[in-house]
């Protein structure tokens, strides 16, 4: 078990949360947001906090637009018939649906 940076004759019993130094039951500063050494650990991760936080409320929510996602539908249904297709005339799979793709796209008879 570590011994307090600040009384090396008591042991220690949590770490700062800013610099890690083992603290024993008294050096320790206990809030809101965690346990630190001394004030200026606990003001910086708290500017880190707020920083965080605003950033993650300035940051704007990732939405897809509908023309996104009909694309990309659009997509792996002509990519999922080429396949189809393609197994097809290669003589591995006949798929029954296959008849029909290449009527619609004029491949075939």
């Amino acid at each position: 078990m570590d011994k307090c940076k600040f009384h090396p004759d008591r042991f220690a019993h949590v770490r700062c949360k800013t610099c890690f130094i083992p603290l024993c039951d008294d050096c320790k500063i206990v809030t809101n947001i965690g346990v630190f050494c001394s004030e200026i650990c606990h003001d910086r991760a708290k500017q880190f906090q707020d920083k965080t936080m605003a950033l993650a409320e300035k940051k704007p929510k990732r939405r897809g637009s509908p023309f996104k996602m009909l694309l990309r539908i659009i997509i792996i249904i002509i990519l999922i018939a080429a396949i189809a297709i393609g197994l097809d005339m290669a003589h591995i799979v006949t798929l029954p649906f296959v008849e029909s793709l290449k009527s619609l796209i004029e491949l075939g008879g």
